[in-house]
């Protein structure tokens, strides 16, 4: 199939562990308007499909973050519950290369006005019928999708933010934790200006090297207290009052710095439209709550993975 820009890339079938079967699996290039390739993989469920859910990865990570096969991950998840998934690699991420240790670049906005546009529309595209669209996020995906929605680069139903809140000092009530944050940035702006990147595979913290530009303005956004466009055009903080659809925030008590609760929250109550929050305290065992990752890749908090797909068919 081909959708103004996307392409088959291939078609296949995996099994997971036990009986049972994974779904299929197709891998397609969706490319943007400035003629970025964005791998993208779509899985059909079963039945007719309830919804479409667009799966937004986090910083310094890719797609298959939302694919565990050990514990079946959140995309097969949502699939078992019948609904359409696409998960895609933003730019510079994953198979969407040139990745940043090959060169390849990319800005904040470059994910706000192109890459996420071009995957929503290539989402409405598969739906025959007109079929709820949701974008799910993890971090960095997830406050990028309020910022599109938000500015009007897309129109979906409903957002979905797993630990997501930018590094400004608006959102963050802590000081002694704002500190933290700004040493964090300080330190990561100082590798990626020697090294030309963030190589964040050699230092343990993630899957994919982030490039200098994306760091710089992550430094810019803390610096200033302002969360806007590299151009000044677009005030991201400012626009999710604009921002009418349901937005769902999902936060742990055991993620200590990326997005303490009160930080999601903050960010959740300056939108415009219907909010609710679904806090994890603590895991399906008992066990203390996952950290910002775990939100996504604990096969051991499906709780609260079932309360976000009950109200993402509310939204429905």
């Amino acid at each position: 199939m081909r959708h103004e820009g996307a392409a088959p890339a291939r078609t296949g079938a995996s099994t997971g562990r036990g009986k049972r079967e994974a779904p299929r699996v197709e891998e397609i290039e969706v490319r943007t308007r400035d003629g970025w390739s964005l791998r993208t993989d779509v899985r059909e469920p079963a039945e007719a499909p309830v919804g479409v859910a667009v799966l937004a990865h986090a910083f310094m990570a890719r797609r298959t973050q939302f694919d565990r096969p050990k514990d079946a991950g959140f995309a097969r998840f949502l699939v078992g519950l019948g609904w359409r998934v696409v998960a895609f690699d933003f730019r510079a991420h994953g198979d969407s290369g040139p990745l940043a240790q090959q060169g390849g670049e990319y800005g904040y906005d470059d994910l706000v006005r192109s890459d996420m546009p071009a995957i929503c529309a290539f989402a409405r595209s598969r739906a025959r019928a007109r079929l709820p669209l949701i974008v799910v996020g993890h971090s960095l995906g997830g406050h990028v999708a309020l910022a599109a929605q938000g500015t009007g680069a897309i129109d979906v139903d409903g957002v979905v933010g797993f630990g997501a809140s930018p590094w400004i000092r608006e959102l963050e009530p802590s000081r002694p934790r704002w500190m933290i944050k700004r040493a964090v940035l300080a330190a990561a702006l100082g590798v990626a200006r020697r090294v030309g990147r963030l190589p964040s595979r050699a230092l343990g913290r993630g899957s994919d090297d982030e490039p200098r530009v994306c760091v710089e303005d992550f430094g810019r956004f803390a610096r200033t207290g302002a969360w806007m466009s590299a151009d000044g055009r677009s005030d991201y903080l400012a626009s999710l009052a604009r921002v009418r659809v349901p937005v769902l925030g999902v936060v742990s008590d055991g993620d200590r710095l990326e997005c303490v609760p009160a930080c999601g929250e903050r960010l959740l109550a300056r939108t415009g439209g219907p909010q609710a929050v679904v806090r994890i305290e603590r895991r399906d065992d008992g066990s203390p709550p996952p950290g910002h990752m775990g939100l996504l890749t604990s096969g051991r908090v499906r709780r609260a993975w079932t309360d976000v797909e009950g109200w993402m068919r509310n939204v429905g």
